[in-house]
């Protein structure tokens, strides 16, 4: 963590047998227990790997990753749904009915309500309300200081939770996506947390997310 914050740094060996074992148990009031990290920067001591990554996220980054896990999940779990939820959108929002015109008029308006969404804002978010993505997307840009404009399609994708599935499925025909969150800059979609063109994680990773967010803010 250190090494990926490019943060300099003095690394002193602890281990069994090291004469540093008894000056850690000095510093420490009796415990030699490693990690330990001493900031001279805060004058914060303290030990536990996942505390230690924390406080050095919260104080020197510029952003703090979300769960891991569902970077894991996104990776493996998603790209298998992913035609399922291709297949049962259009279905949701009424494709089966026999009077194709009405289906193909709601999403015509549902079409018209996103690009209107997506012109009024540098950062619009679709989102549900129970998705763990969704509520780490919007926390994340939080964390960030961007602000968005989110729109929510409902609770879920479940039947009986999804408040506008017509609005969904014109998401499907503009972007290619049809899982939330769908995260757009200045009128383009981006994808979602961790995939899409290029999603917002990977934005963060590669260093342009914040200057795609500005161009977007110049061009409003």
């Amino acid at each position: 963590i250190l090494t990926e914050l490019d943060l300099p740094y003095e690394l002193r060996s602890a281990g069994k047998g090291s004469f540093r074992r008894e000056e850690l148990s000095e510093v420490t009031g009796g415990s030699s227990q490693c990690p330990y990290l001493i900031d001279p920067n805060t004058g914060i001591r303290m030990p536990e790997s996942k505390d230690i990554i924390q406080y050095l996220y919260d104080t020197y980054a510029l952003w703090t990753p979300p769960s891991e896990l569902l970077r894991l999940a996104s990776d493996v779990v998603t790209p298998l749904l992913a035609p399922l939820y291709k297949l049962i959108t259009p279905l949701q929002a009424g494709s089966y009915r026999e009077n194709e015109f009405e289906y193909r008029s709601e999403i015509a308006e549902a079409k018209a309500e996103i690009f209107d969404e997506i012109s009024t804002a540098p950062v619009v978010i679709y989102t549900f309300e129970l998705s763990p993505f969704c509520t780490e997307a919007t926390n994340l840009l939080d964390n960030i200081g961007v602000g968005y404009k989110k729109v929510s399609l409902g609770r879920e994708w479940i039947p009986g939770l999804i408040a506008n599935p017509a609005k969904r499925a014109a998401l499907l025909e503009i972007t290619g996506q049809s899982s939330l969150p769908n995260v757009f800059i200045g009128g383009t979609s981006i994808g979602g947390l961790y995939s899409g063109k290029p999603g917002i994680v990977p934005a963060l990773e590669k260093g342009v997310f914040m200057d795609m967010v500005e161009d977007a803010k110049r061009s409003m």
